[in-house]
């Protein structure tokens, strides 16, 4: 029997298109900025289609030059990958064994540590801004772009440690009994049957920490100064800073800065829907 198509179901579908028209309509108008002239996007009134693609913004971002906008770019984009990369691998590294006590030795006490740890990453950036302007002043990492990816750690390492643990959670203990029986130690468990079983959620995350990172601007802003570590936020925001601003510079660098965490979500996307809807294996 055919399903009856009823007003409640056409109520979902213009659900669905206003939504996705709310979701996609601030990208495209940024692309449409991107490739409109500065004579477009300045008239009265405001010219949505472009009368000619224009293209010098992207060229001139795109264009190693000395002391140029396209150096400052091309640098803050190399800088972000270092940083968001960097970071990611940190968290992984601590959070997955870090993850795996608080799931498998779970009691008030660990609890209690991670309730902290979720409760640190709540609190809003500008309260951790002078400590760790003062430690990174006396160890003489400021302007680094390792430093940076550490600093970032103390927000992303809490959230990463709790969605993991919940899917070490769903990962049945008995499966590591069985190695136990065979020989098996801490490390070599969670290398052989844990990450295996763990590989959606951890994508996801890895995913998530990586676009967390990626977007960070706060930070960036205090803890940098020069091309060396300088990443793409700040370097967006510094060509919106000036007396008068390029409109369509400013919409291409959005653009050219969001293409890799859309680009990663599209290619990503399946391993993302499953990570964050099963976590692991049910147990």
């Amino acid at each position: 029997m055919k399903n009856k198509f009823t007003f409640s179901t056409l109520l979902k579908y213009i659900a669905l298109v206003l939504l996705f028209v709310y979701i996609i309509s601030p990208f495209l108008w940024l692309l449409i900025m991107s490739v409109s002239s500065t004579a477009d996007l300045t008239t009265k009134p405001l010219n949505w289609i472009p009368k000619k693609i224009d293209t010098s913004a992207f060229k001139e971002l795109l264009t190693m030059g000395i002391n140029s906008r396209g150096e400052m770019f091309m640098y803050a984009l190399r800088n972000s990958l270092v940083t968001a990369l960097t970071t990611v691998l940190i968290a992984m590294l601590i959070t997955i064994p870090a993850a795996w006590v608080f799931s498998r030795f779970a009691n008030r006490r660990n609890n209690l540590i991670l309730s902290l740890a979720i409760f640190t990453f709540m609190l809003p950036p500008v309260a951790y801004c002078i400590p760790m302007y003062k430690i990174l002043v006396r160890m003489n990492l400021m302007d680094n772009s390792f430093a940076l990816a550490v600093v970032y750690c103390s927000f992303i390492i809490p959230f990463c440690a709790w969605l993991i643990k919940e899917g070490v959670d769903n990962i049945p203990f008995e499966l590591e009994e069985a190695s136990i029986i065979d020989g098996a130690g801490i490390f070599q468990r969670i290398k052989s049957i844990v990450l295996p079983l763990l590989l959606p959620t951890l994508g996801t995350v890895a995913l998530m920490a990586l676009i967390m990172a990626w977007d960070e601007y706060f930070y960036a802003m205090l803890f940098t100064n020069s091309k060396s570590a300088t990443t793409l936020p700040v370097v967006i925001s510094n060509l919106a800073s000036g007396r008068q601003s390029n409109y369509n510079l400013i919409a291409a660098s959005g653009v050219l800065a969001s293409a890799p965490p859309v680009l990663l979500g599209m290619i990503f996307q399946k391993a993302l829907i499953k990570g964050l809807t099963t976590g692991g294996v049910k147990g």
